[in-house]
């Protein structure tokens, strides 16, 4: 297999396992179909703090895929060839309105089912993050203000480093949450399918 194939695989399985997801999970959002420009970078204000909330390394916003059901249909929409206002191409466009960016990434997927395009975003640190100036979070099935749930905005702000990243000194496997243990080897599989197998004969998975 190719590292091009292997990529590819790697996106129908990630659109697969999202699939099957809670619909309740506020850090991903299905749509059937492109809408605008201004709700694209709403969302991905809103996608990235609830991560940074749930203490998600990930966030998607996935169209071509129907909300409800999470079935796959298909989309036309390509943000590759989409403006964002003032005719400006899209995706600089939501770049220059995301304060900080928490950066993303934007693939198309040719899934078996339909076309899919997958925005892979990462979470907010430190600072809530804003879409031309307006704060958004995703709450239950809702995007709203996030100004209207301070304590969420308040517990963004205190989470200011890449918890992720860090290293507790003298730390062993018992140390760590059941709880969290178990989540982390679920977005792992999900975000590293192919090395999920390797995970599981090292011992890592329950």
């Amino acid at each position: 297999m190719t590292a091009s194939q292997d990529h590819d695989s790697r996106l129908v399985h990630l659109v697969d396992e999202l699939c099957q997801l809670s619909g309740e999970t506020e850090w991903v959002e299905f749509k059937r179909n492109y809408h605008s420009a201004q709700m694209i970078g709403e969302y991905i204000s809103a996608l990235a703090n609830a991560a940074c909330l749930k203490y998600n390394p990930k966030a998607y916003l996935l169209y071509g895929i129907q909300d409800e059901t999470h079935e796959v249909v298909g989309t036309s929409f390509d943000p590759y060839t989409e403006k964002g206002k003032g005719n400006q191409d899209l995706l600089p466009w939501i770049t220059a309105g995301l304060i900080p960016n928490p950066g993303f990434e934007v693939s198309i997927v040719e899934h078996p089912r339909g076309r899919v395009v997958v925005f892979e975003i990462e979470p907010a640190r430190g600072r809530p993050v804003s879409f031309y100036g307006k704060f958004y979070i995703r709450v239950g099935f809702s995007k709203t203000n996030l100004k209207r749930h301070p304590e969420k905005e308040r517990a963004i702000w205190s989470r200011g480093s890449d918890w992720s990243a860090e290293i507790c000194e003298g730390a062993t496997v018992d140390d760590l949450d059941p709880e969290a243990v178990t989540k982390a080897r679920e977005q792992f599989a999900i975000t590293h399918p192919s090395q999920a197998d390797d995970q599981e004969r090292q011992g890592f998975s329950s």
